[in-house]
This record gives C-alpha cells, sequence and structure tokens, in this order.
C-alpha cells in the first residue's frame, strides 16, 4: 500500500493542521516544552535533522535559534515550498533541502537532535523508520519525537457512536484523508526508545482536552488561558497518553 506522501493535500494540510486554533496550540506546547528541554545554550551549534518535516515549520524554529538543519519530506509540494520560503538560510549554507522517503533517506549518526514529528504514523512500518532516526542521533544526542496517539483515537471513536470501529483494532485512516494510517500506543513508543539506549526526559500530551471537547465549549475559552490549561495538565497522568499527539524528548546515552 505504501506511505503517504501529502503532495494532493498541501494546502488542505497548511489550513486544518498549521492556520487553524488547534494547530496554534500545537506549536505553543512544542515551543514550551523544547525551550524547557533542550540545552538553549547549545542551540547555535546544533545540527539538526528534521524529517519529515513537512512546511518546516520545526526547521524555521531550529533555524531562528542558529541551529544548521538538514530537512527532508517525500513531498515534492512540500520541498518545493520549504526550498522558496527558505531560499536564504539555503544560500547562507544553514539549510540542506531533499526530496526523499525516510527509507530512502541515509543520514549518517552525526546529529545533535533528529526531530520527527507527524511522521511514523503515515509509514506502512514505523517502527522501522523509528530505528532509523534513532540511529542517526549521536551519542549524548537528543531526539525530538511526536506521534498520533492510538488511544485518543479509540476514546473518539467510542464517543462519537463507532464501537465496532473502535474495537475491531482497525484504528488507520483511509488514504486521501488526515487521519493517519499507523496510529501509535505511546507506552510501546517509549518502550521501544528505552530498549534502544534512550532516555526518556518528556512524554506530553499534545491537545489532550482540546480535542474532546465539543467545539462550542472551547470557543467559551480564551485561546491564552486554553494553551496554559493544556500545557499545566500535558506532563501529568493520566493526560500525557490522552493527548492527540504524543510528544517525546529523549537522549541518546553517551
Amino acid at each position: 500500500m505504501g506511505d503517504v506522501n501529502f503532495n494532493g493535500l498541501i494546502d488542505r494540510f497548511a489550513q486544518q493542521i498549521y492556520q487553524s486554533r488547534k494547530g496554534r496550540l500545537r506549536m505553543h506546547l512544542i515551543d514550551a516544552l523544547y525551550r524547557q528541554y533542550l540545552p538553549e545554550a547549545e542551540m547555535a551549534s546544533m545540527r539538526v535533522l528534521d524529517a519529515g518535516g513537512g512546511l518546516g515549520q520545526m526547521s524555521h524554529w531550529f533555524l531562528t535559534r542558529g541551529s544548521s538543519v538538514d530537512y527532508f519530506d517525500i513531498s515534492s509540494a512540500m520541498v518545493q515550498t520549504v526550498a522558496t520560503d527558505f531560499a536564504e538560510s539555503i544560500a547562507q549554507g544553514r539549510l540542506s533541502v531533499a526530496e526523499c522517503s525516510i527509507t530512502e533517506a541515509a543520514y549518517p549518526p552525526v546529529y545533535d537532535l533528529v526531530n520527527a514529528h507527524a511522521l511514523l504514523e503515515w509509514l506502512e512500518d514505523p517502527y522501522d523508520a523509528l530505528a532509523t532516526l534513532m540511529q542517526s542521533v549521536k551519542p549524548g544526542g537528543y531526539l525530538g519525537l511526536m506521534v498520533y496517539n492510538k488511544h485518543l483515537l479509540m476514546l473518539r471513536h467510542l464517543m462519537r457512536g463507532t464501537l465496532k470501529r473502535a474495537m475491531s483494532g482497525d484504528l488507520g485512516g483511509d488514504r486521501g484523508g488526515l487521519t493517519p494510517i499507523s496510529p501509535l500506543d505511546p507506552t510501546e513508543v517509549g518502550d521501544f526508545l528505552s530498549a534502544g539506549g534512550f532516555q526518556i526526559l518528556c512524554q506530553a500530551g499534545v491537545r489532550t482536552f482540546s480535542d474532546l471537547a465539543e467545539k462550542t465549549v472551547l470557543e467559551w475559552y480564551d485561546e491564552t488561558d486554553q494553551f496554559a490549561a493544556e500545557l499545566a495538565l500535558c506532563e501529568q497522568r493520566p493526560y500525557c497518553d490522552l493527548g492527540r499527539y504524543v510528544l517525546f524528548i529523549a537522549r541518546r546515552s553517551s
């Protein structure tokens, strides 16, 4: 069946994921947690791999902190957008851009940080890809990994009346949509990281109550207050296992 390519969905992807209130909340939480757990003083000297980097939001985050970034994505449309939007950084030698899949990528273990957000769930073999990403982190380096949460997806099916679908275990979305084909169990992901020699510094739910509440309820909330509540809850159990996404920040043993 193959991995998912967003060439035909780039406009919808940008509008629904990045330009919405949910998208802003996601980026605010990532920003806060990265600043808390990554060594700010070392960012300017970091070499970063942005795997499946989409429209380059995280590449931009690292570039603004002085890091050098190697970006790749399977979508030619997204790669072209990033190449255009970040032409100055490319000309300065601070950003490289490549069109390839994670299975084609051959990046050596030289990276201070490997960043992979909302990538694995779009792959047929997510753990094979995760192993590849982990091998690209140099000893003592960091992995920033965000995955689509299988538990939250199952809970939403149960809440919306699709009980048989929820209990079947077949939770993957259809191609052409924005529900991933391989949602992941955060406990299994954490165990895989630990078994591979990574210490988990942070496990956080990204959008916990915000993706369960009714739209009318969310409209009552000030966006700043909503973010503050999400940030306060995101690392606490059970909320860290109930986000739409689960963010891991892990460090490879030296």
